[in-house]
């Protein structure tokens, strides 16, 4: 029995062997490539880049223009929804419409006091009735 040769596919053999090794080979080389992709992720924040912006670009860039022109085209429908709804389509009139509502917002209201009490911030207790 132990000098039969093995099927073709049979799963015991030195071929099959190898064929796990070098899958497992490929796995490893995946793992030290995510590890060094993380590292370079890193990098880009530490250095003030947008990490959703590389992302989304190095994405388009991988994509075939098919897939281009859909994003695109995707992009230019929103535009035309926001336009359509009368949201802002830059940055310029968005920024804008932010100081708006920021400078538009009320004070908040004061804690009423009974007399002779302290008004105390919020999750600070009043440490004078001890």
């Amino acid at each position: 029995m132990g000098d039969e040769t093995p099927k073709v596919g049979d799963n015991s053999g030195a071929a099959f062997k190898a064929r796990v090794d070098r899958r497992l080979d490929l796995f490893k080389g995946a793992d030290e490539l995510a590890l060094t992709l993380t590292d370079y992720k890193a990098e880009d924040k530490a250095d003030g880049f947008s990490e959703k912006v590389i992302a989304q670009v190095v994405k388009e860039h991988r994509a075939d223009a098919e897939k281009r022109l859909k994003i695109l085209t995707h992009e230019a429908e929103i535009d035309a929804a926001r336009k359509a709804t009368g949201l802002p389509t830059d940055l310029e009139t968005a920024m804008h419409e932010a100081q708006v509502d920021a400078e538009s917002v009320p004070e908040p209201k004061k804690e009423r006091t009974k007399k002779g009490e302290k008004v105390v911030p919020f999750g600070k207790p009043d440490k004078s009735k001890h």
